[in-house]
């Protein structure tokens, strides 16, 4: 994992007790390579649960792309058009919004 994305807590991160806390910041600030590697350390159930348990500390664009590649339902504070163009630069995927 890229060390901008736990810069806060550098070498204080423990994978197992900190699940929350990595999980929420690699979706929110994580690269794509990020996200692979988190899903190679978590399964992919404990991901969508913490950001469904944890969604109001996710800002929109993350939401939205939890939502169309997994089918969640998380809250908007905007709508489609406001937060997002046709692709997610985070993600580096397509995500269409019709």
């Amino acid at each position: 994992m890229h060390k901008a994305t736990l810069w806060d807590r550098l070498g204080k991160v423990d994978i197992n007790q900190d699940k929350v806390y990595t999980i929420l910041r690699v979706l929110q600030f994580g690269t794509w390579s990020d996200f692979l590697e988190l899903k190679e350390e978590y399964w992919m159930e404990e991901i969508l649960l913490v950001a469904k348990e944890n969604y109001f500390n996710l800002d929109d664009l993350t939401r939205n792309f939890l939502n169309i590649k997994y089918g969640l339902d998380l809250p908007l504070k905007w709508t489609l058009n406001e937060i997002t163009s046709w692709y997610s630069l985070r993600f580096q995927e397509e995500i269409f919004i019709r």
